[in-house]
């Protein structure tokens, strides 16, 4: 029996990506519940995002950055509708292996993911470390309105010609009635922490979570942002990955205690 068999565990995001997460729950005997906390929406500027999406597809860019799968959702959603597609001689760097899976589901090559931590600063201090600046080479930066510039002024910093497209916004999604009174009253024993966006929906819906309920982030940065936001994290992904949350939180027999 896996330590994560019986567990409620809640899944806060929905889409492919929740789905996905709670088969791999599902498969180790735990009890998921899909509850989106989150959700992407377009842009407030659809048109400048189409604009910068329709030079990217016309080969104008040498390089793409990505940091989420969301941005790759986004993305396909316009190649689709357009009857487009990105060009072979695209390079592609991604911020870890569900990024990268997003990508390769569009038919894309993945040229670049770093090693080890799944998190932006990794990505581009790596990829940093192994490319020079070129003058007739452009890069695209696509990100959500709440993420931070951390890739574009890093390669802004080292001289690289460098575009931000704001791909996508994330906003707050109300929680069923049934699903919010389980989590106030300790009815799930994990509860899965992804982002600051997650913990602050969870703070401002729920408030404080019971001491029986066991929160897991998936990095160290979103620990630090839920535990500024009064909450108690019992559980810290190694490498800012869903994947290794998992498989860490269903390998440690001394972490989760489900009770019936």
């Amino acid at each position: 029996m896996t330590t994560l068999a019986g567990a409620r565990v809640l899944v806060p995001r929905g889409g492919a990506w929740g789905e996905r997460v709670a088969g791999e729950l599902d498969r180790r005997g735990a009890e998921p519940v899909v509850a989106p906390l989150i959700q992407t929406v377009p842009p407030r500027d659809t048109a400048a995002r189409d604009s910068t999406f329709a030079a990217l597809a016309d080969g104008r860019y040498d390089w793409l950055f990505v940091t989420s799968a969301a941005s790759v959702e986004q993305l396909g959603a316009y190649l689709a509708q357009h009857g487009r597609a990105l060009p072979e001689a695209l390079n592609i760097a991604v911020v870890g292996q569900a990024t990268a899976r997003a990508v390769a589901e569009l038919g894309a090559r993945v040229d670049f993911v770093p090693v080890g931590r799944s998190s932006a600063h990794a990505m581009i201090v790596q990829w940093c470390a192994t490319h020079a600046p070129a003058s007739t080479e452009r890069c695209l930066v696509v990100r959500s309105d709440l993420a931070a510039a951390v890739v574009s002024d890093e390669l802004e910093l080292r001289g690289f010609a460098v575009d931000v497209c704001i791909g996508y916004r994330t906003v707050g999604v109300d929680l069923a009635p049934a699903v919010a009174a389980d989590l106030a009253a300790g009815r799930f024993q994990v509860v899965l922490l992804t982002s600051l966006s997650v913990g602050r929906e969870l703070r401002r819906q729920v408030g404080t979570l019971p001491a029986s309920t066991l929160v897991a982030s998936i990095g160290p940065g979103t620990t630090r942002d839920a535990e500024r936001l009064g909450f108690t994290v019992g559980h810290t992904a190694r490498t800012q990955s869903i994947d290794a949350l998992i498989a860490e939180l269903d390998s440690s027999p001394r972490l989760l205690e489900v009770t019936p």
